[in-house]
């Protein structure tokens, strides 16, 4: 079972850097684990209060909480209905998309 942080508002979730350089981290092991990352996100200055974010269970903010959005297709105009957390490399409205 694994947790994640994320912005009550807009269900983005919260990446924390670790390890090297692009690496970042959104899933964590335990509840106590994503709270320690929220409070030294807080001390560094990434978060701006605690009561913006929340934790929830990995499958459980996927199923019931995480809002998607719709965007158009480069290639085609389609409207296609994704996650508001996809990355800009699966995004089909992003040019990187097309050009990999």
């Amino acid at each position: 079972m694994s947790y994640v942080i994320y912005n009550v508002e807009t269900t983005k979730l919260l990446r924390v850097k670790s390890g090297g350089v692009g690496c970042y981290k959104e899933t964590f092991a335990s509840i106590g684990a994503a709270k320690a990352a929220m409070t030294r996100a807080l001390k560094k200055g990434n978060l701006t209060v605690f009561v913006d974010y929340a934790i929830a269970e990995t499958g459980e903010f996927r199923a019931k909480i995480e809002k998607t959005e719709t965007v158009r297709s480069l290639m085609n105009g389609k409207e296609i209905v994704q996650s508001v957390n996809t990355p800009r490399c699966c995004d089909p409205s992003s040019e990187l998309y097309w050009t990999m």
